[in-house]
């Protein structure tokens, strides 16, 4: 103990010595040997910091995870070198051919003395290197050169707010993943200025973002001009310190495409409960394991050379490694052709509180799609009786009824009679109704939908490792999209320019059956008609398996909204992927939201926060505001008003 303690201590002074710092002040040695004083929870939230990238030790790590977990992270610093090795490979090849004389569209072609092809590899082929045209640009502010005005990328303005010069709120505060960035690129920064601090005698430390100028080239990456407030402390000879100011002109380059392809086998995790089945002697069957990498199995019988041939060795390993694979790899099983992903069963289950005209427009839309069609969808409504309305709950039955005999469906139906409606209770009230294996589609009655987003949700939900969230396109207003006077100004005259008609016309094409319903359940997308609901949690493809893992809704909360933030929120800290992405097939058609005022705070907020943002588009609410001023300046207007009443 004494020994370990004494060799600590004279690293330490060693340490110091070599970089000026007094050996009386040893808690300077902290940032190298850090050691995190929240015990369990040590280094189990953010590992993006400076203490732990100027470390050389982390301690405590109390959980196995957490190293695994913190070895990642390191191991994706060493994947990032590799890839600015790449580029800058890239640009040396790009710049000596350059002095060759060498046209850039030629470098792909290009051939060594000795009749050696620089890139062997072309496009689509194993070991490409990427497009050098492309990635062996020079370093410059204006590589990328716009051939109209439309083109350029403008920049945006950090200071203490963001501004940019077309978003729809100009001034706002920066976004989460620009912070994060930023601080990036900062910290990647410091460290290659401070990377000569031992022998300049000196250490120079970030101290403030100014200001800043960033923008997004999509073809080449991200370009930053900002104006750091640093602090420079010189150690060896006369000690010095002095606050300065530099302009840093940087830029991270985009390296090259890459196509990852996931298998759409359904692999349980090793940790499910049901996969470590028990044998007749009470021991667990493959998956249990003594040696933390390598099962038993493992290290009895693959490549035991001591016990078997080599060729009854290689076999065997293979038969091993074949029989843990998914089904849709195995090379000698028909599923690796015929993988019923787009015909797999999704069981919609929808929750219903009244509305009986919208569930009748739900119904219709679920006939053209699914029950003419025979797709492989089930329906199970989970319906509350709505005190204002209490004949739609027997009507919405009878309409069941009615689509079950007229095809021959199974629709289902849970009535949960006069209890109140609680969104998250109702869905899982539905899942009680399907199997452990079965994929479910959480979904509203204001939704349509069609061939195209049944697709999606059966490709984008895989068991065991991903769920399905589409931000779903929401419909503005329709009083409000098609009025005047959110169209246009007062006595304005709007002539519409029609084309004169060149030619003959050219027939419509012949278009299927699946073509004609797609059609007729799609929407013309833009800015004017809707917007994506990025902040939408409540449509959902999951697997049940998965959902009962994570430990499903919190029944607790009754009434609208907040039930599937919190689901949401859940499935982002297990291991489960959440595939977001915006799904144009996915319409949520307008209806009036009225917010009940006995609803917990946070949930009227929302409440409130969703009412707004389905009334109209920025365009639609300027043309209001210009065609009524007197909501534009009322204090004016009251003001005139008053005049005239006392005249």
């Amino acid at each position: 103990m004494y020994w370990r303690r004494w060799v600590r201590r004279s690293f330490l002074i060693s340490y110091q010595e070599e970089n000026g710092v007094e050996s009386r002040n040893p808690c300077k040695c902290k940032t190298i040997l850090h050691h995190n004083g929240s015990g369990e929870l040590a280094y189990t939230s953010r590992l993006k910091t400076r203490e732990v990238h100027r470390a050389i030790t982390l301690h405590p790590v109390k959980d196995h995870r957490q190293m695994y977990r913190i070895h990642t992270y390191f191991k994706n610093f060493r994947i990032q070198e590799l890839r600015e090795r790449s580029l800058d490979l890239h640009r040396d090849i790009s710049s000596a051919l350059r002095e060759l004389g060498v046209p850039a569209d030629d470098v792909d072609d290009y051939m060594l003395p000795g009749e050696v092809p620089l890139f062997p590899a072309k496009v689509g082929e194993p070991g490409y290197l990427g497009d050098n045209k492309i990635l062996g640009a020079p370093l410059d502010m204006n590589r990328y050169k716009p051939s109209e005005i439309n083109d350029i990328v403008i920049y945006d303005f950090i200071s203490k707010s963001l501004y940019s010069a077309f978003h729809s709120n100009p001034k706002r505060r920066i976004e989460k993943p620009l912070r994060e960035a930023l601080d990036d690129v900062i910290r990647e920064v410091m460290e290659i200025i401070n990377a000569p601090s031992r022998q300049r005698g000196r250490v120079i430390d970030f101290n403030e973002l100014l200001y800043g100028y960033t923008r997004l080239q999509p073809l080449h990456g991200a370009d930053h001009v900002l104006d750091l407030l640093l602090k420079y402390r010189r150690y060896r000879g006369r000690k010095m310190t002095a606050a300065v100011r530099r302009h840093a002109y940087l830029q991270q380059s985009f390296t090259a495409m890459e196509i990852r392809e996931l298998p759409m086998g359904e692999p349980s995790p090793f940790e499910d409960p049901d996969i470590l089945e028990k044998s007749e002697d009470g021991n667990t069957l493959p998956n249990d394991y003594e040696d933390f990498d390598e099962s038993s199995v493992q290290q009895n019988s693959f490549f035991d050379f001591g016990k078997q041939k080599v060729k009854e060795a290689l076999e065997n390993g293979l038969m091993k490694l074949h029989e843990n694979l998914p089904d849709v790899l195995k090379w000698n099983n028909k599923a690796f052709e015929e993988y019923p992903v787009h015909d797999r069963m999704v069981h919609f289950i929808l929750p219903l509180s009244g509305r009986q005209e919208i569930f009748g427009r739900f119904m219709r839309n679920f006939e053209d799609i699914v029950l003419k069609s025979s797709e492989a969808v089930s329906l199970i409504v989970v319906s509350y009786l709505d005190s204002k309305h209490p004949l739609d709950y027997r009507n919405a039955e009878l309409l069941i009824n009615y689509y079950n005999e007229m095809y021959g469906s199974d629709i289902k139906l849970v009535q949960m009679g006069s209890n109140v409606f609680s969104r998250g209770a109702a869905l899982t009230e539905g899942l009680k109704l399907c199997d452990d294996d079965d994929l479910v589609f959480f979904i509203d009655v204001d939704m349509m939908f069609n061939h195209i987003s049944l697709r999606r949700i059966r490709v984008n939900t895989v068991k065991y490792n991903q769920v399905y969230f589409p931000i779903v396109f929401s419909e503005y207003n329709p009083d409000v999209v098609n009025g005047d006077e959110y169209n246009k100004f007062k006595g304005e005259t709007i002539v519409e320019e029609i084309e004169a008609e060149q030619g003959v016309e050219e027939e419509d094409p012949v278009r299927s059956e699946i073509e004609l319903a797609n059609l007729k359940y799609s929407k013309e997308i833009n800015d004017d008609n809707g917007y994506f609901r990025q902040y939408g949690f409540g449509i959902l493809g999951i697997f049940k398996r998965d959902f009962l893992r994570v430990g499903g809704f919190d029944l607790s909360i009754k009434g609208w909204g907040m039930e599937d933030v919190q689901l949401f929120e859940t499935l982002i800290k297990s291991n489960l992927s959440v595939y977001r992405i915006a799904d144009e097939s996915l319409i949520h058609i307008f209806h009036s939201v009225d917010c009940d005022k006995n609803l917990e705070r946070s949930q009227f907020l929302m409440c409130l926060g969703t009412k707004a943002s389905t009334y109209g588009s920025e365009k639609h609410m300027a043309y209001y505001m210009l065609n009524h001023p007197e909501v534009l300046w009322p204090d004016d207007f009251k003001e005139v008003k008053e005049e005239k009443g006392a005249s």
